[in-house]
């Protein structure tokens, strides 16, 4: 692995381990010598990407990596707003915008409907790939050899309907790739459905765009929603959305 590759693997399991981390935690799960993870930690925290968050060793990110998320909300989120505004006026129901965050899959921005659920999930909520529709959305981008390498060798099964099998996964993943909509039938959280698709911004990177409603609601608007999301897939270029209103799709 090369110089930055194990800096990035140690900023990434800082991130994901939402709280402060000693070397020999980081040593001990980055499969690093301590001595190469402190080598590591020193440059980083010259830069300011990591700071000594304890007077015990521990370490937290730092205001460094600041510059980099704010430009990336400015990105991500605020070119796609109208866009998750308008879908979600047009369905009724709460849209959700997600990304790869390491190894796992985070939601950025959400649009709550006015009349349908609330308090489901939490902007900068974190959930696992393979258990959710964004997850798989966002890994059916990858080649199967790669999401191998992503994915734990035991999935953990967060329902009794969570695929737990990487083969079955790997499985359901194709069918993933030839419609690009993914869904989660409770697999998450009981009660809870959602479909979701992939698009692509206009600085290439993929994020998730996803429906979510009460398992009830979802099983009868099943239908709409698939259309919403498909027409979304085809009936704009991600970088006129940004700018022209026109390219939304209407409220039904």
């Amino acid at each position: 692995m090369s110089i930055f590759g194990r800096a990035t693997t140690i900023l990434n399991i800082i991130a994901e381990g939402r709280g402060q981390l000693s070397l020999t935690e980081l040593s001990q799960r980055s499969g690093l010598p301590r001595s190469s993870v402190h080598r590591i930690i020193q440059e980083l925290e010259r830069e300011c990407f990591v700071i000594r968050a304890s007077s015990a060793g521990g370490y937290s990110l730092g205001p460094g990596v600041l510059k980099f998320g704010m430009n990336s909300h400015l990105q991500l989120v605020a070119g796609m707003r109208p866009l998750l505004t308008s879908l979600a006026r047009a369905v009724n129901e709460n849209v959700e915008l997600a990304i790869f965050s390491g190894r796992e899959v985070v939601v950025v921005d959400q649009v709550s409907s006015t009349a349908r659920l609330h308090a489901v999930t939490q902007v900068g909520k974190s959930f696992s790939l393979h258990g959710s529709c964004i997850g798989k959305v966002l890994l059916a981008q990858l080649p199967d050899w790669k999401v191998r390498e992503i994915l734990p060798d035991v999935l953990a099964g967060h329902t009794n309907k969570t695929i737990t099998d990487v083969d079955k996964f790997i499985v359901e993943l194709d069918q993933v790739r030839a419609t690009n909509l993914a869904f989660d039938h409770e697999e998450r959280d009981v009660g809870i459905s959602a479909v979701a698709t992939c698009i692509q911004n206009s600085a290439g990177v993929n994020q998730a765009v996803a429906i979510v409603a009460p398992t009830e609601r979802f099983d009868v608007l099943k239908a709409l929603f698939v259309e919403r999301l498909t027409k979304l897939q085809g009936s704009f270029d991600t970088r006129s959305i940004l700018f022209d209103p026109r390219n939304l799709p209407s409220a039904v």
